[in-house]
């Protein structure tokens, strides 16, 4: 490919991306943008994220269109790739495929193993106030002042006040509102340190007592506004234990992934018999 041609390839890519920065709103229709050879909808999107591990509800409005940028930009060279000579005849293409294919393969091994580990390995609340309690010492033992936060995020003051209001009546537990009326969310913002908090509110945590939902505090996000409530689960201080259910998913998961792994070794030995594997001695 000539250096002309390169260049004007690339300024193609700027122009459709200025265009989706400034002219597109991919709130509207069933497509978010489409063009000669390819289409971008909705559900596709949003699968596009997932599968990245990306939490579609949290991104800022910029975010999202660096990713449709980004989106773009490598479907509109993939339509071209076969003026760089990427054609399906050549070496590259192929080595290409080959390389698709591994990863490909690496890709179901690990999704296999996750979904078995899933499937097998049971995790009790015993196994994790074991680990807690064997490890607390060295590990759960606060460094520095920490606050464990959990926070109601939503589009409406009202629905705030609404979630600020029940949770410290003892109505409702904050989780509830996952999916309770025009509310965004909620997350659990694990412990932080006092020093890290917003200095709009920590005053506010430092004084509030554990379990107490503050006033609603207002953010512009790109355009938007949202109302943010906060839930002070906890607070320690230097030295003091964090709370086991504040990390319990944590230690879940490291128990887990140390679990799975033994579950994985006993998977394999039982496949080297169901699939009859012969001039191999050893350890898998």
């Amino acid at each position: 490919m000539s250096r002309k041609r390169l260049i004007i390839a690339v300024c193609v890519v700027a122009v459709v991306a200025a265009f989706i920065l400034f002219a597109l709103n991919p709130g509207q229709g069933e497509f978010i943008l489409r063009g000669k050879g390819f289409a971008l909808g909705e559900e596709e999107f949003s699968n596009y994220l997932r599968d990245r591990g990306i939490d579609e509800q949290k991104l800022t409005e910029i975010q999202r269109q660096e990713i449709i940028k980004g989106w773009l930009r490598n479907r509109l060279i993939m339509l071209e790739s076969s003026e760089m000579g990427l054609e399906k005849e050549s070496a590259a293409y192929r080595s290409i495929e080959r390389k698709t294919r591994d990863y490909r393969e690496t890709l179901m091994i690990n999704e296999a193993i996750r979904q078995y580990i899933q499937k097998e390995v049971v995790v009790t609340d015993d196994e994790v106030n074991r680990y807690y309690q064997n490890r607390k010492e060295k590990e759960y033992r606060a460094e520095e002042g920490m606050a464990w936060l959990t926070v109601i995020f939503t589009r409406s003051e009202e629905e705030a006040l609404k979630a600020m209001n029940a949770v410290n009546k003892q109505k409702i537990d904050p989780v509830a509102f996952k999916a309770e009326g025009e509310t965004s969310g909620y997350s659990d913002l694990g412990y932080l340190p006092f020093k890290d908090l917003g200095d709009d509110i920590r005053e506010d945590i430092l004084a509030a007592p554990a379990g107490w939902a503050l006033r609603p505090v207002r953010y512009e996000e790109d355009g938007r506004t949202f109302y943010y409530v906060f839930i002070v689960r906890d607070k320690v201080w230097k030295n003091d234990f964090l709370k086991r259910d504040a990390v319990a998913d944590e230690i879940r998961e490291t128990i887990r992934k140390i679990k799975g792994k033994e579950a994985v070794e006993e998977l394999l030995k039982d496949l080297l018999v169901k699939y009859k594997v012969k001039g191999f001695e050893g350890t898998l």
